[in-house]
């Protein structure tokens, strides 16, 4: 997309062309994001925390075991409600009381798709915890966008001196540059519910889930008003 203004122009000035760039480049994902989470049923809110706080300890020994920090495991969300049944004619129903806790895993470094996919695996055999999806992501997008943005920026120059010698005029200086990038993450893979929860659990007799990180595109868009001499 582009246009010549030989008039005067929004930023003051006559004799411009506004134009847009566009750069894409793909890069190799170097982070996996895995969210778990545990949701535990009781008759009073004590022991509801207490079973969903067993599942979350020992999401924390697999982790261990697996030479994996702490610190690559973050709460997310924690809350406890009461669950009622509203099947009956007469109202509703206490069931109990229900314990929530989310997290998410973050995997960096040397095989950490591997590792990855060997949690999946692992956390289905503990029982009661689900795995609500994984993404992979970057660790370092500004590198990503650098390069793209490079692409876009000769992208617009390109553009703007083929319009340039269109009109019978030469390219002059940029006037300004926006930079109309929004990063999205890619989307998340979903896997099955834990029994009882809305699914089936994974059988935890199969190998280790095998996750491929492939490649991200990065898309950067500019719109560049450059001088027309």
């Amino acid at each position: 997309m582009f246009k010549s203004n030989t008039s005067q122009s929004p930023y003051g000035m006559a004799n411009s062309i506004s134009v847009m760039g566009e750069g894409k480049t793909m890069v190799k994902p170097d982070m996996l994001v895995i969210n778990l989470s545990v949701s535990e049923l009781a008759d009073t809110t004590e022991k509801a925390q207490t079973q969903s706080n067993e599942k979350v300890n020992k999401v924390r020994e697999l982790l261990s075991g697996l030479n994996i920090p702490e610190s690559q495991l973050k709460t997310t969300s924690v809350n406890v409600s009461p669950e009622y049944d509203w099947s009956e004619p007469s109202g509703r129903t206490l069931l109990g009381y229900r314990s929530r806790h989310s997290m998410t895993v973050t995997l960096t470094g040397e095989n950490f798709s591997e590792i990855g996919g060997q949690i999946i695996t692992e956390v289905s055999k503990i029982g009661g915890v689900n795995v609500d999806g994984t993404y992979f992501d970057l660790k370092d997008k500004n590198a990503a966008l650098a390069g793209a943005r490079e692409i876009a920026l000769d992208d617009a120059k390109a553009k703007a001196e083929q319009l340039a010698k269109a009109s019978g005029g030469k390219l002059g200086k940029v006037i300004t540059i926006t930079d109309n990038t929004y990063y999205s993450m890619p989307g998340p893979i979903y896997y099955a519910k834990a029994e009882g929860m809305g699914g089936v659990a994974m059988d935890s007799a199969t190998s280790n889930q095998s996750l491929s990180p492939g490649e991200t595109e990065v898309t950067v868009n500019v719109n560049v008003v450059y001088k027309i001499k």
